[in-house]
């Protein structure tokens, strides 16, 4: 077998046909009233201005305020808090004594957008000022897609996580698998900071399911370890099942279903790379086999493969027992506002077809868009049949005038 031959495979172009399931509904937006606050935060010399639009068509948390000044300033802020009423409270500081005419529109991250809104904002001498800002609740999404919320008050906690996409592999069988790997390359690279996300494969291996790929920032005892790879099955707790290498760790746990976790932090390096399953035998019991996790980077010079840890599962040989799904999922745990859509940072994901036993998978994928799920994913099918798929919506945060990019092919 060719040692890389998903090198060439990541080169092959992107056809034209696209999968894109955009909502194509506009919202709308009206502002209700403006108040001004003495707050102490903003200084001396300034007040804050709140101002309340009620905003129809959209879940909230999908929303982007954008707004410019007579000066051509422009102010992009996700929408992260209501009042009691359900209005957008649009709140910032301005300097005292000063008329303008500001424009605020909403946009969703498929790139609809609500009619401008003009109005004056004044906060000269002569207008009324309060002294205290407005309560706010926290966005919680108003859709029945509550995957993963918390389980006693999901009503009042609201949705931390999102799986954005699936797509689907119809690969499964009675061939026992000797080794599963996943080509792929990422444009940029995932980074840490900003909204984590999972690039994940799930399956069954002997009924017993599984997920492994790279996550933007690996937990352990509540402190952040950057960008790592994660291999997690579940019907276990026992520590025999796992073997972690020098520089990762495990968790066991029973918030998920009883599951055992290898985890490693990794220097992710662009170009080329696979995450790659081998199974052995497990010498000690004859009854179980282990699944080793490596992560292959390509370089200029030299491919580098890095093992991350293997888990054990039962039986002589090991068999798929359903079908390989990719999936993308963008989570916060500090704070259920900043499953906000607009805060999941761009990314640009090339997964060439799994190769399993060394051979390509030869049927399409087929793309599923969960019900009710926030659409800021774009999916194109490749010729290999692999998939693209791509971020929209907030394309560039370090440049605020590219709003949505370039158009994808």
């Amino acid at each position: 077998m060719n040692p890389l031959p998903w090198l060439l495979i990541l080169l092959a172009p992107t056809p034209a046909n696209a999968l894109d399931a955009r909502n194509t509904s506009a919202p709308t937006a009206t502002l209700e009233k403006i108040r001004l606050v003495e707050h102490p935060p903003c200084g001396a010399n300034q007040l804050r201005v709140e101002a309340f639009f009620r905003v129809k068509g959209v879940d909230p948390a999908d929303l982007l305020i954008v707004q410019t000044d007579p000066l051509r300033e422009v102010t992009r802020t996700p929408v992260l808090g209501m009042d009691p009423e359900g209005r957008i409270v649009h709140g910032y500081c301005a300097p005292r004594g000063e008329r303008k005419l500001v424009e605020t529109r909403f946009l969703t991250v498929q790139g609809e957008s609500t009619p401008v809104i003009s109005h004056p904002v004044s906060t000269t001498p002569d207008q009324p000022v309060e002294k205290s800002t407005t309560p706010l609740l926290g966005i919680h999404r108003t859709t029945g897609y509550m995957q993963f919320a918390d389980k006693q008050q999901p009503e009042t906690k609201g949705t931390c996580c999102w799986h954005h996409v699936y797509v689907k592999h119809g690969w499964q069988g009675a061939t026992a698998i000797s080794e599963i790997t996943i080509p792929m390359q990422f444009t940029p690279l995932p980074k840490p900071e900003g909204h984590h996300l999972y690039f994940m494969l799930y399956s069954a291996i002997n009924e017993i399911k599984f997920y492994l790929g790279l996550q933007t920032n690996l937990k352990l005892r509540g402190k952040d370890h950057g960008v790592g790879a994660i291999f997690s099955r579940w019907d276990s707790q026992d520590p025999k099942d796992l073997h972690t290498v020098p520089g990762g760790f495990h968790e066991i746990g029973d918030y998920e279903g009883q599951f055992v976790s290898i985890r490693k932090p990794v220097n992710l390096m662009p170009g080329p790379m696979a995450l790659r399953l081998s199974a052995r035998p497990d010498p000690a019991s004859g009854s179980h086999v282990w699944l080793d996790f490596t992560l292959i980077q390509q370089t200029d010079s030299a491919k580098i493969a890095e093992p991350i840890g293997s888990l054990r599962f039962p039986g002589p040989t090991l068999r798929l027992s359903k079908k390989l799904k990719i999936a993308v999922e963008s989570y916060s745990l500090r704070s259920v506002s900043r499953a906000n859509s607009w805060l999941v940072p761009f990314f640009d994901w090339s997964i060439a077809a799994p190769l399993i036993n060394g051979k390509p998978v030869t049927t399409k994928p087929a793309v599923e868009f969960p019900e009710l799920a926030p659409r800021i994913l774009r999916v194109m099918q490749r010729p290999d049949n692999g998939v693209r798929i791509r971020r929209s919506g907030l394309i560039n945060a370090d440049d605020p005038a590219d709003l949505f990019g370039p158009p994808v092919p």
